[in-house]
């Protein structure tokens, strides 16, 4: 612990130990901290979330773990959110945390952030299912956005993907920085 805190001391900018901070305050229950430096990773190897953060820092296992923080303080939208960035999206834990009614993240207002239509569809059958026409509104107005047509060409996708992780990612940053 105290090695990591010198050698991030001497040099902040170091994304591995950044990402091994964030491990040591996963572990240790601090997981505002956590995210806090795992996002801090993520920003210094991609200029700000203008780039794309590397598969070699945000690997599976770190946004796993991202996940798992936001979930357990009760930001279950960023939770579903956070799923779409996995090699595989994980439906399971996505849909699961968005039937939580205690969330404390403002739920459509990250919509914009979804690239993947499932997600949003579920949103939409979920809303109406509760009876919240606002909120089904919104989510039927990001599925209707033109760039997350399934008929579009494969980069226009990917583009429209790369887009929103910059958008959440730099959200995410300015809560937890």
């Amino acid at each position: 612990k105290e090695l990591v805190r010198y050698a991030l001391s001497i040099n902040p900018n170091t994304h591995s130990w950044l990402i091994i901070q964030a491990d040591i305050y996963f572990a240790t229950n601090q997981y505002s901290a956590a995210l806090h430096y795992y996002l801090q990773a993520g920003a210094v190897c991609s200029d700000f979330f203008n780039k794309a953060v590397p598969p070699d820092v945000y690997t599976d296992q770190v946004i796993k773990r991202m996940i798992k923080c936001c979930s357990l303080l009760n930001c279950h939208t960023q939770v579903a959110i956070l799923c779409q960035f996995l090699r595989e999206i994980d439906y399971k834990t996505a849909f699961k945390s968005l039937q939580e009614q205690n969330s404390h993240d403002a739920m459509d207002s990250y919509y914009d952030y979804i690239w993947d239509v499932t997600i949003l569809e579920y949103l939409t059958y979920l809303h109406h299912k509760r009876g919240e026409t606002d909120k089904r509104q919104i989510a039927i107005k990001a599925i209707g956005q033109t760039e997350l047509n399934a008929s579009n060409p494969e980069e226009v996708l990917q583009l429209a993907a790369q887009r929103r992780k910059k958008k959440f990612l730099q959200a995410m940053a300015k809560l937890y920085f």
